[in-house]
């Protein structure tokens, strides 16, 4: 099987907020060949108050964002906007891999459309082999701070 980092990605909210938030959304551009997201997934961001910072911004100009088709039926009832045209997305343009977080949207990728599944983690893994991080484990804990903080403010 090739190398899932050598392959266009179809990237979800999750990822790019988590990435966003510790500012190292340009790494996207670095491990991947090519990485799209959706309007929908771009809809989410501003919804989730996340669009108006400065880091998602950034984030968004290493990605290029593309139209999809209506999401399969199965998608719409089983997950969010942004999921749905993220795995819509990956089959409408024959991209076997996706990057999310959640878990019931990772669940559907995999096993009913097939997809290849990663998450941010990944990412940092493949940044930290790749030389263009020193040490996951500050940006781990920065991310868990960060998700800890969200939720204290919802």
């Amino acid at each position: 099987m090739a190398d899932f980092f050598a392959n266009p990605v179809v990237c979800n909210t999750g990822p790019l907020i988590a990435l966003s938030r510790v500012n190292l959304g340009h790494l996207l551009s670095k491990v991947f060949s090519r990485v799209l997201t959706t309007q929908a997934v771009v809809a989410e961001l501003t919804a989730k108050d996340a669009g108006d910072s400065e880091e998602v911004r950034q984030t968004l100009k290493h990605v290029e964002i593309v139209q999809t088709s209506a999401p399969d039926p199965l998608l719409v009832t089983e997950l969010d906007a942004g999921e749905a045209s993220v795995i819509q997305a990956a089959r409408d343009l024959g991209i076997t891999g996706v990057l999310i977080d959640e878990r019931r949207a990772r669940r559907i990728a995999a096993e009913a459309y097939h997809l290849e599944v990663r998450g941010t983690c990944a990412v940092l893994l493949k940044a930290k082999r790749e030389g263009m991080l020193s040490y996951i484990r500050p940006v781990l804990e920065n991310l868990v701070s960060n998700a800890i903080s969200s939720a204290r403010n919802s």
